[in-house]
């Protein structure tokens, strides 16, 4: 019972902190977002299967890295690793804040404002939250898919001279 109150809890105080989150980096990565967005929307399959090898790429080098340290005894490599999931982190957090607003987007066509990322996270959140098809379906469809439109925009020929 302790477990349901706690969850009950949890639940709101996580979507509220996400809410916050995915509405400052929309305000202060704007381009961005717009961009990656597009980028999501219109290319979903790429977006997927680009996310796709780089998280594969990214999370064998990271253990290679740390099996390096490891057999080497040079444990300062293990930074390495560490800045590599950082930067994986990072490019994931984007990605979800994109897809917080694909998915608003959908929920609320000609939506203005808040309203559709508000509305994009709670469904994201809850949707993720889903035991076992949101654990291990949507929550990593979505985190692929936002990379994969995050990773497009950030080395896309288009943007080379836009900053």
């Amino acid at each position: 019972m302790n477990q349901l109150i706690g969850l009950l809890v949890a639940v709101p105080l996580l979507s509220a902190t996400l809410v916050g989150l995915f509405i400052v980096m929309n305000a202060l990565f704007t381009p961005w977002i717009a961009r990656t967005c597009q980028a999501a929307e219109t290319q979903a399959a790429r977006s997927f299967l680009v996310g796709l090898v780089n998280l594969v790429f990214v999370g064998a080098l990271i253990s290679a890295v740390i099996a390096l340290a490891d057999n080497t005894g040079l444990d300062f490599v293990i930074v390495l690793a560490v800045l590599l999931a950082a930067v994986l982190a990072i490019a994931a957090t984007f990605g979800l804040a994109v897809m917080v607003q694909v998915v608003g987007a959908r929920l609320m066509p000609g939506g203005q404002g808040l309203r559709p990322a508000i509305w994009g996270t709670v469904a994201l959140t809850l949707g993720c939250l889903t035991p076992y098809v949101g654990w291990f379906g949507l929550l990593p469809y979505v985190v692929i898919r936002g990379l994969g439109a995050f990773v497009l925009t950030l080395f896309g020929k288009h943007q080379r001279g836009a900053s």
